[in-house]
């Protein structure tokens, strides 16, 4: 099994150049609440070599300019959809220059319930989302689970609980695919499913209504029922780790131990995954990222690569 393994990285030059130094099969653009500012004309606000420098593969859409992800549900209710748009041209700049598909990743925090009930956005999501696919025809998009939570400690308000945690994505990317196909699918990010495993699982031993003992499909948060719900439209796998309670600097962090990452590539091939992995990990320095360097020693070393 030999499988992709793309490098998570800002618009930065120098970023870029040590993850091609550290290896890797292709670029996913990190971009930051930078690009909400510049992404208008970001061929002239950025250097040429960002965009050339290496295979551009992923377009993560940012956080706005206050500092919130741009979700789905959130991206397609505003009046302003140039942010969005933006995210496509700079995708479809990529695909025409290195002559391959791009893939726009975003995350989405809503129900499948809200979805559906929701008439008015989804029809508008529905609209917008044809619109820019058949605007940017070398661009797909694919939704990322998130977690049960948003939380950041500097923010002054508590903690935003999150609907569109589990069977949600790949429902929603179902329901999408009956309009658009393919070019729709998931991104499963497992440092945010293991973060869902932990607080559900926390709030299900405590929920004493819920049934003991095996869970039904529809509440069991484990990790192979996420590689088994998004088998077959999962587009993109994000590969890391977090510690103690997942925020801030615990998130996105390096794996621990071998054996962990055993467990998930043994997933990835009895699941008949063939996605690329982008090694999303935090490090002290962006300019020696040893973090990566580790995480990719480890898939490398695993015996189910």
């Amino acid at each position: 099994m030999m499988m992709k393994i793309y490098a998570k990285a800002s618009l930065d030059v120098g970023e870029i150049r040590e993850k091609v130094r550290c290896g890797c099969d292709g670029i996913e653009y990190n971009l930051c609440s930078d690009f909400a500012c510049y992404g208008e004309n970001f061929t002239h606000n950025y250097p040429e070599e960002v965009f050339t420098l290496k295979n551009v593969e992923v377009v993560h859409v940012p956080f706005d300019n206050k500092g919130q992800m741009m979700n789905i549900e959130r991206v397609f209710q505003r009046e302003d959809l140039r942010p969005i748009r933006n995210v496509f041209r700079l995708a479809q700049y990529c695909a025409e220059y290195w002559g391959h598909r791009v893939l726009v990743v975003i995350h989405a925090s809503i129900s499948f319930y809200d979805f559906m009930e929701y008439e008015l956005l989804r029809k508008r999501i529905e609209r917008e989302l044809g619109q820019l696919l058949c605007d940017f025809s070398m661009v797909d998009i694919a939704i990322e689970n998130v977690v049960p939570m948003e939380y950041k400690e500097e923010r002054p308000y508590s903690p935003m609980l999150c609907n569109g945690i589990f069977t949600d994505i790949p429902q929603i990317v179902h329901y999408l695919r009956a309009s658009f196909a393919e070019r729709v699918g998931s991104v499963l990010d497992v440092c945010h499913a293991a973060m869902t495993r932990k607080y559900m699982t926390a709030l299900l031993s405590a929920a004493d209504f819920l049934p003991k003992g095996a869970l039904p499909d529809k509440i069991d948060y484990s990790m192979e029922h996420y590689f088994r719900a998004n088998q077959g439209i999962c587009k993109l796998i994000h590969f890391n780790d977090f510690e103690k309670n997942g925020y801030g600097r615990a998130h996105g962090t390096v794996f621990q131990s071998q054996e962990k990452v055993d467990d998930l590539l043994k997933l990835y091939k009895d699941y008949g995954y063939d996605c690329p992995l982008t090694i999303e990990i935090r490090e002290d320095n962006y300019l020696d990222c040893v973090n990566y360097r580790k995480t990719k020693t480890m898939i490398e070393h695993s015996r189910y690569q």
